[in-house]
């Protein structure tokens, strides 16, 4: 059986970034589809979050190494609502049915997939942007450079905003981009098709949670 990824991936050098999975656009979509999706992303985190403490376990038994070699990172990357050029969106009634208050620590990260033990980890953590593109507006790409991060597994909503941008953005910058199915929605279902059949393909690698999970 071939491969799915065109670029073998290595989880060491490796990032799992959720563009926009905040409760501002979640909210936009019937409770089920809610619940099946959740589902999907803290099984995705439990793996990445596993291997981190494996490989942090392991890194504290070696003298003199590099303190970010070889330790996967993940990146909660999310839009503050309310404020600067996302403002009108509000005002116009877009989120009514998902009341934001912009000065919120987690940026609407969903509680349910916040680390137990709180913010602060070097190897979990949230910024804020005011693009959709997550390489546009933040000081990502700093991050993911002096990690030694070479892959990107991408999820988010939604597929014709952030994920779409970020997928081309991260692609230009010659990160290895996997997109993951089951991470990635949209509120227009034919659109996503289009997109993760059609489009998508042509510049990232489009995978199963299956494939992530057994790297």
């Amino acid at each position: 059986m071939s491969s799915p990824f065109f670029i073998p991936v290595d989880i060491a050098h490796t990032a799992l970034l959720l563009s926009d999975v905040q409760t501002q656009i979640l909210q936009r979509f019937p409770p089920d589809v809610q619940k099946n999706y959740m589902d999907n992303i803290k099984t995705l985190l439990e793996h990445f979050r596993a291997e981190i403490s494996k490989r942090r376990a392991d890194k504290a038994s070696e003298n003199g190494s590099a303190p970010y070699d070889g330790v996967p990172l993940i990146v909660h990357h999310t839009l503050p609502f309310n404020l600067n050029s996302n403002a009108f969106l509000e005002k116009a009634g877009y989120f009514k049915n998902a009341p934001s208050d912009p000065h919120h620590p987690h940026y609407g990260v969903p509680a349910e997939i916040t680390p137990s033990d709180g913010w602060g980890s070097k190897d979990e953590i949230v910024l804020g942007k005011l693009q959709p593109n997550c390489f546009g507006s933040s000081d990502l790409l700093a991050y993911l450079r002096a990690r030694g991060i070479r892959h990107i597994v991408l999820v988010g909503l939604t597929t014709m905003g952030s994920i779409l941008g970020s997928a081309r953005a991260g692609a230009d910058l010659d990160f290895h981009v996997c997109c993951l199915e089951e991470g990635i929605m949209d509120d227009d279902p034919e659109v996503h098709k289009f997109l993760m059949t059609k489009v998508l393909p042509k510049f990232v690698d489009i995978v199963g949670l299956q494939d992530i999970l057994q790297l």
